[in-house]
């Protein structure tokens, strides 16, 4: 009769505590959300912070997960429509010319120090693109903080996304890596969508890397065509690294559309000339078409 009633208790207990750590989630959640549903500001990102900050560590995977990728948004949300545009190009006095990044010894006795401590705090960097001070979200700094608390598939999406800021893929509308390092860029993608098909929080972004590489892959930029404008003539080290990658991974997504790319290449000998548009048009349809294709198949 008492071990009976012992086990009673305990299982009720265990329920009891089960179901108030739900709610604790929920309502950590809740407060999370009712931080980052108002316009975003330095001072509201670096509040939002310093919660998931104090809160994440009890959070849970699905609800540390969650908040993070709510806070992400917010940060981007900042970087696209914030009010602080003229700040940020104040403190392009203070980088570093070798690092794009601000000099921690230029800035630390700046009016504008208070503003560079909010963002930072809040996961985002000052980086130098194309010339000009922008701020890029701190995906190396998110990892650093929460990595250890977020499911697996955030956490390779933005281990991507640090190489990504790294090394930008193209700048002034050129490459900057090589063609071996864009098919490697654009076949990891490819893989994340694939081993976590299941996983609609990391799909956008995943789909937006994956497609905006094979774009780039297969049409080339103004700067680095694939085609050479003079000659004509396709790239031959691309030519070379596209086709390695095919012996590599002949069952990758990847794969199937260059090989239906080069199938295309054949039937115009290799050359194209932009400045004849009925070759051109052709081309790019060819491009849209595989780039369209390759989406529905990575999503499968």
């Amino acid at each position: 009769m008492h071990k009976t009633t012992a086990i009673f208790l305990i299982a009720l207990l265990v329920t009891v505590s089960l179901a108030g750590c739900g709610e604790n989630k929920e309502k950590m959640k809740t407060d999370f959300n009712d931080l980052i549903g108002s316009t975003a500001t330095a001072e509201n990102i670096c509040e939002a912070a310093e919660f998931l900050n104090a809160n994440i560590t009890r959070a849970g995977e699905e609800t540390a997960t969650d908040m993070v990728i709510a806070y992400r948004d917010y940060l981007l949300n900042y970087i696209i429509q914030n009010k602080d545009k003229t700040t940020i190009q104040e403190l392009s006095v203070y980088i570093d010319g070798e690092t794009d990044q601000i000099s921690e010894d230029k800035i630390k006795n700046s009016e504008l120090k208070t503003y560079y401590d909010q963002i930072t705090t809040g996961s985002l960097m000052v980086v130098i693109y194309e010339k000009l001070p922008v701020l890029k979200v701190d995906h190396a700094k998110l990892l650093e903080r929460y990595g250890k608390y977020i499911s697996h598939s955030v956490q390779e999406l933005y281990g991507l996304e640090v190489l990504l800021n790294e090394k930008p893929t193209s700048e002034n509308a050129a490459l900057t890596v090589s063609f071996e390092e864009l098919i490697n860029r654009t076949y990891e993608a490819e893989k994340l969508l694939k081993d976590h098909h299941e996983d609609y929080r990391i799909a956008e972004d995943a789909l937006w890397i994956f497609t905006s590489h094979l774009n780039i892959l297969l049409m080339g930029t103004t700067n680095s065509p694939v085609f050479d404008y003079t000659t004509k003539v396709f790239s031959l080290v691309a030519k070379d690294a596209y086709q390695g990658f095919m012996l590599q991974e002949p069952d990758s997504v990847l794969s199937w559309v260059l090989n239906e790319y080069f199938t295309y290449l054949y039937s115009i000998n290799y050359q194209l000339d932009f400045n004849n548009s009925a070759m051109s048009k052709v081309f790019f349809d060819t491009c849209d078409w595989l780039v369209s294709e390759a989406e529905k198949r990575v999503n499968n």
